[in-house]
């Protein structure tokens, strides 16, 4: 039995595309078109979507639509891209713990 992946299933467009969402939810990060071969197999291209079809690019292929779908990354969110909200950063001292710290010595 395989285990169970990590990822969000892809969205089923029609019978043989699939659209994978991945940091932004309004927008995907990759379509899944499956194509199949004069003998009957299966291949899965990975293509970066974009509204204009003339710029989706094929990234990759799988012979699955899992191992497909795992060829589909999240954007990395580089650190401190993250606005400040309250409680966040964790690291930022409090006034009055510094004074006390401050006073001890």
């Amino acid at each position: 039995m395989a285990a169970a992946s990590h990822l969000p299933k892809p969205i089923r467009v029609d019978g043989d595309t699939w659209m994978c969402i991945r940091n932004d939810p309004e927008r995907p990060k990759a379509l899944i078109r499956r194509y199949r071969d004069a003998k009957g197999g299966e291949v899965y291209f990975v293509i970066r979507w974009a509204l204009d079809p003339a710029e989706q690019r094929l990234m990759s292929s799988a012979p699955s639509l899992a191992a497909a779908n795992e060829l589909v990354r999240f954007d990395v969110v580089p650190r401190g891209s993250v606005p400040p909200f309250a409680g966040y950063p964790h690291a930022t001292p409090r006034p009055d713990t510094t004074e006390a710290t401050s006073r001890a010595r």
